[in-house]
């Protein structure tokens, strides 16, 4: 993890910001993809459908943080 996480500094030197950003309901859509079938849409296949990088979409299907009600 220490070798991807040096290649991210170096590609994303300010941090991370990504230019497309989805809605709440299309990163459940997309966790569900990949959850329903890993092996018809990995990661390149979920960036392309859903026209994102792939680090954004590893980074999606990462997460856990869910908002708040008041959120």
């Amino acid at each position: 993890w220490a070798k991807h996480r040096a290649s991210l500094k170096a590609k994303f030197p300010e941090g991370w910001a990504p230019p497309h950003k989805l809605s709440r309901a299309a990163m459940d859509g997309l966790r569900a993809l990949h959850a329903h079938d890993p092996d018809t849409f990995p990661t390149p296949v979920l960036a392309e459908k859903f026209r994102i990088s792939p680090e954004a979409v590893r980074r999606i299907l990462k997460s856990k943080w869910e908002p708040t009600k008041e959120q």
